[in-house]
């Protein structure tokens, strides 16, 4: 008798489909920033980057909102189609704030440099 091994090779094909797709984006952007930097200054790529971030920022925490709105609908859409089962499907669902907890936290930390900001206040000049 047979035993398939569908699903463990399914997932490792969207993995290394997804990490190929994440090395050709880090290429294209390498590349991008690249010719902008060979043409331009650094101090007007800094302005430029200034003028996108908040920019950036919006992105970051329309993503966040998405997570947390599209969670249980692509956990639902996991368990239709047979990837996981009932009780992985009641676990994602379970672990939805957590997520999203987790990225707030780590956009406040990285992406509004919250440590930084709070390391600039306690070190500033004492009057």
């Amino acid at each position: 008798m047979a035993v398939s091994n569908k699903p463990a090779a399914m997932r490792r094909r969207g993995f290394v489909g997804l990490s190929f797709l994440a090395i050709a984006l880090t290429i294209g952007v390498g590349a991008v920033l690249w010719q902008v930097v060979e043409m331009s200054s650094v101090s007007r790529v800094s302005a430029q980057i200034d003028e996108i971030r908040p920019f950036a920022s919006v992105v970051r925490l329309a993503f966040i909102g998405a997570v947390a709105a599209l969670w249980p609908k692509l956990a639902h859409l996991a368990y239709r189609h047979g990837r996981i089962d009932e009780a992985r499907r009641d676990d994602l669902l379970a672990l939805r704030w957590r997520v999203v907890g987790w990225l707030l936290v780590i956009e406040l930390v990285l992406g509004q440099d919250l440590l930084g900001r709070m390391v600039a206040v306690t070190t500033g000049p004492v009057v």
